[in-house]
C-alpha cells in the first residue's frame, strides 16, 4: 500500500513538473494556434510579476473577435471577455456546420476572418435593405402625389395574387400567332409566377412590348399588376421608348410627361430624341430636348445633370443645332469642374468628354481627359474617341487612340471597330493588319466572357473584309468565332456570319457555316437564350429587307418558346417573340412588303 502511494505521489509531482515545463515553454502564448475549450480548461494560471496569481484568466484576443462577431449576428448571447466557454464552443459549432466549415469547435484566425467577413457582408446587405425600403417609399409617394399615376399604387391589381387559367389552350396561337395572342398567353403566364420580384420581372418585358405593339391601354393596365413602385416608374419610362421606337412620337411623350421621376422622366425624353435622330425626325429630335432640359433643373444630383446636358449636345449636334449644342457642352463642363469630390468630378468629366468625341471633337474630347486620372474614366472616352476618328477617315489617328487603351478587352473590341471601318473605306489591307492587332490582344484576355465578346466583334470585322478572294476572310472569321466558349455568343456569330456568307454570293460557304451554328444552337442549354438569339437574328435581317430569313428565324424561336413550361420563362419568351413579331410586321408596312 505504502509503495503504491509512493508510485501516486511521484506520478502527480513529475506531471505537476511537466506543466510548469510547458508553461514556461510558451505553452501560455494563447493566439499562436487553434483554441478549444478543453485546452483552456487545462491550462494553468498565469502568474503576475511579483508573484500574484490573478483570480480570472486574461483576455484572448482571438477569442473575443469570435465572440464579437458571433453577437453581433445573434449566434452567441455569453460573456463577450475573450475568454472560452462552453456557450461559446456551441456556438462555434453550430456556425461551423451552417457554413459548411470542419466542425471542431475550435477558435483560429482563419475562422475568426471568415466570421468578420461574413459579418461585414451582412451588415452591407441590412443597409442595402434599408436603401431599398426608402427608395421604394419614395418611389410610392411620388406615385401617390400624381393623379394620373396614383391609381398604379392604390388599385387592387398591383402586387396582388393572380391565378392563372389552367384551361386555356394556347396551341393555336403557335399554330398562327399574331402580336395579340402572343402577348394574351404571356400575360397569363406571368400570373403564375410565384415570386413577386420575378414576376414583376416579365411583367415590365411584356408591357413594354404592348406599348410597341399600340396597346397603350393593356400596357397601362400591365403596370398596375407591377407591385414593386420603383419598377413602375421603370415601366412607365419604358412604356414611352416603346412607343417612340415604333413611330407613336405624340404618345410616347404623353406617357414620358406622366413619370413621376424627374430623372426617369429626363431618361425617357433623351431616348425618345435619340430615336427621333434615328428616323431622320430633326426637328422633332429638338423639341423633345427642349422638354429634357426644362425637367433637367428638377433633377438634384448634379452628376446626372452634367450626363444628360452632354447627352442634350449629342443630340442637339446630330439636329444641326451647333450652337445649342455649345451651350450645353459648356454647362455640363461648368458643373463637371464645380463638383468638389475627385471620382465625381472625373466621372462628370468622362461625360463630357465622351459627348465631344460623339460629336467628331476629339482633340477637345482628349483635352479634357488630360484632367481625368481614373482608367475607369478615361477608357469610356479613349474608345470613343478612337471609333469617331476611325469613323471619320483618320485610321492612323485611331489606331493610336486604341493603343493608349490599357485594358485589353476594351482595345481588342475598338481595334475590330476601327478593322471595320477600314474595310468600309476599301483599305482591306490595313483592315487585315488591324484585325491581327485585334486578335493578338484578345489573346490576352483574362475574363472568359470578355475573350468571348471580343472574338466576336473580331469575327464580325473579319466578315466585312471579304473581297471575293475565295472566302479566305470568311474563313478566318469562321476561325475565331470557333474560338468562342459561350455557345449563345458562339451560335449567334456563326449565324451571322454564314448570312454574310450568302450575300456576299458564297453559297457554299454559307451551307458550310449554317452547319456549324446549328451545332452551337443546340449546344445552347437555356431555351430563354436560344429564343432571345433567333428573335435577334430575325431582327437582324429585317434590317437589310431579308424579310424570308426574318421570319424563318421568328418561326425558329415561336417553335422553341411552345416547349417552355416554366411560367417566368414562358412569359419573357412570348414578350420576346411579340416585340419582335411588331417589329417585323413595321418594317414589312415601311417597306411596302
Amino acid at each position: 500500500m505504502d509503495r503504491c502511494f509512493r508510485c501516486q505521489a511521484h506520478a502527480i509531482g513529475f506531471f505537476a513538473a511537466a506543466l510548469v515545463g510547458l508553461a514556461l515553454a510558451g505553452w501560455g502564448t494563447w493566439a499562436r494556434a487553434s483554441v478549444g475549450l478543453g485546452e483552456l480548461a487545462a491550462r494553468p494560471t498565469e502568474t503576475l510579476p511579483g508573484g500574484e496569481r490573478p483570480k480570472e484568466r486574461l483576455a484572448n484576443p482571438l477569442v473575443l473577435r469570435v465572440q464579437k462577431a458571433l453577437a453581433g449576428s445573434d449566434r452567441y448571447r455569453g460573456p463577450v471577455n475573450g475568454r472560452m466557454n462552453a456557450v461559446l464552443e456551441a456556438a462555434i459549432r453550430a456556425y461551423q456546420k451552417s457554413t459548411g466549415l470542419k466542425v471542431d469547435g475550435q477558435v483560429s484566425e482563419a475562422l475568426a476572418g471568415h466570421m468578420e467577413t461574413g459579418a461585414k457582408v451582412a451588415g452591407l446587405l441590412k443597409r442595402l435593405q434599408r436603401v431599398r425600403h426608402d427608395n421604394i417609399e419614395t418611389a410610392r409617394r411620388a406615385l401617390l402625389d400624381q393623379p394620373a399615376t396614383r391609381r398604379l399604387i392604390t388599385g387592387d391589381d398591383g402586387g396582388t395574387a393572380e391565378t392563372a387559367d389552367p384551361t386555356r389552350d394556347p396551341t393555336q396561337c403557335f399554330r398562327d400567332p399574331t402580336v395579340r395572342c402572343l402577348l394574351a398567353e404571356a400575360s397569363e403566364s406571368a400570373k403564375a409566377i410565384y415570386k413577386p420580384e420575378m414576376r414583376d420581372w416579365a411583367l415590365g418585358e411584356i408591357l413594354a412590348a404592348q406599348a410597341r405593339a399600340g396597346f397603350a391601354k393593356e400596357a397601362m393596365q400591365t403596370v398596375a399588376r407591377i407591385g414593386d413602385p420603383r419598377l413602375i416608374m421603370v415601366a412607365l419610362r419604358n412604356i414611352a421608348k416603346a412607343q417612340a421606337a415604333s413611330g407613336r412620337g405624340e404618345e410616347a411623350l404623353a406617357a414620358a410627361e406622366i413619370v413621376p421621376d424627374a430623372g426617369k422622366r429626363v431618361e425617357a425624353f433623351a431616348a425618345i430624341a435619340a430615336i427621333h435622330i434615328q428616323g431622320g425626325d430633326k426637328i422633332a429630335a429638338k423639341a423633345t430636348v427642349r422638354r429634357l432640359l426644362a425637367d433637367l433643373a428638377e433633377v438634384e444630383n448634379r452628376l446626372t445633370r452634367v450626363a444628360y446636358h452632354a447627352r442634350a449636345a449629342v443630340i442637339l449636334s446630330l439636329a444641326g443645332d451647333a450652337r445649342t449644342a455649345d451651350e450645353n457642352l459648356k454647362a455640363a463642363e461648368t458643373l463637371a469642374r464645380s463638383l468638389s469630390a475627385a471620382a465625381q468630378k472625373g466621372a462628370a468629366l468622362r461625360h463630357v468628354a465622351s459627348a465631344l468625341a460623339e460629336m467628331n471633337l476629339t482633340e477637345r474630347a482628349l483635352d479634357i481627359l488630360g484632367g481625368v486620372d481614373a482608367d475607369s474614366e478615361r477608357t469610356p472616352v479613349l474608345i470613343a474617341t478612337a471609333i469617331s476618328q476611325a469613323k471619320g477617315g483618320d485610321a492612323a489617328q485611331a489606331l493610336l487612340t486604341a493603343k493608349s487603351i490599357d485594358a485589353v478587352r476594351y482595345r481588342a473590341v475598338v481595334l475590330s471597330r476601327i478593322a471595320q471601318a477600314q474595310a468600309q473605306a476599301g483599305d482591306r489591307t490595313a483592315a487585315r493588319e488591324t484585325v491581327n492587332k485585334a486578335i493578338a490582344a484578345a489573346e490576352d484576355i483574362e475574363l472568359r466572357y470578355a475573350r468571348d465578346y471580343a472574338a466576336s466583334r473580331i469575327a464580325f470585322a473579319g466578315q466585312k473584309i471579304d473581297n471575293g478572294s475565295g472566302g479566305k476572310d470568311f474563313d478566318e472569321a469562321v476561325k475565331m468565332a470557333l474560338t468562342i466558349d459561350d455557345d449563345r455568343l458562339r451560335a449567334q456569330t456563326l449565324w451571322t456570319i454564314s448570312a454574310q456568307q450568302g450575300r456576299a454570293g458564297d453559297k457554299t460557304g454559307a451551307r458550310r457555316t449554317e452547319k456549324l451554328a446549328e451545332t452551337a444552337t443546340n449546344d445552347i442549354k437555356s431555351s430563354l437564350s436560344q429564343v432571345w438569339m433567333f428573335c435577334e437574328i430575325a431582327m437582324n435581317h429585317s434590317a437589310v429587307s431579308e424579310r424570308d430569313a426574318a421570319w424563318r428565324a421568328f418561326g425558329r424561336g415561336l417553335a422553341v418558346a411552345e416547349n417552355v413550361n416554366n411560367a417566368w420563362g414562358r412569359a419573357r419568351v412570348l414578350g420576346k417573340l411579340a416585340a419582335t413579331m411588331v417589329g417585323l410586321i413595321d418594317a414589312g408596312a415601311a417597306s411596302g412588303k
